[in-house]
């Protein structure tokens, strides 16, 4: 008799182990949406800074070491897309670190567009105007677009403040983002 109550013990869990599974997967996902006709697109986004490929672009020369206040620096910034589909990019922060153990001098910022590397020197900045000369930790860029295979520069300028005194010393990381431009 012990037999027979141990197998109904067994299919008894069995079953109930059946019922389990049936009950967990009865919850299973289901969806649809009907759309009407449409075209997908695709394509490759790749931006790149100073030369093609270059996903890095070095800005140490952009410094303003043994300068006195109101003395700047230029840097030129090229943009490429290197991408096949039309690119949307913007300067999205720039964040200023003190050296260890100083404190930051105060930098101006000025972001202009130019026709091209040439023309980010030294004498009045010519172009559109992307972030008019103020703080650089605060410095963003409204949105650019690129078309595919085209590139852009941009110039840089950094401008010591007036308030700038001996011994000041920081870095800055600026960080840009793109997306697609449909």
């Amino acid at each position: 008799m012990k037999s027979h109550y141990k197998w109904a013990l067994a299919a008894a869990s069995v079953l109930a182990l059946g019922f389990a599974s049936v009950q967990v997967t009865a919850a299973a996902w289901s969806d649809s949406k009907t759309t009407a006709p449409t075209t997908i697109h695709t394509g490759r986004l790749d931006i790149s800074a100073g030369q093609i490929n270059d996903k890095a672009f070095d800005l140490s020369d952009l410094k303003l070491e043994e300068k006195q206040p109101g003395d700047f620096a230029t840097k030129p910034l090229q943009v490429f897309n290197t991408g096949n589909v039309p690119m949307g990019y913007r300067l999205l922060s720039v964040v200023v670190t003190p050296s260890p153990g100083k404190t930051a001098p105060p930098i101006d910022l000025k972001i202009v567009k130019v026709v091209s590397t040439a023309d980010c020197g030294a004498g009045a900045l010519t172009g559109t105007t992307l972030y008019e000369t103020g703080a650089m930790g605060a410095a963003t860029t409204p949105q650019r677009q690129v078309a595919s295979g085209a590139s852009e520069v941009l110039c840089l300028r950094a401008t010591l403040g007036t308030t700038a005194s001996p011994g000041q010393s920081a870095t800055a990381k600026f960080t840009f983002g793109a997306v697609v431009d449909r």
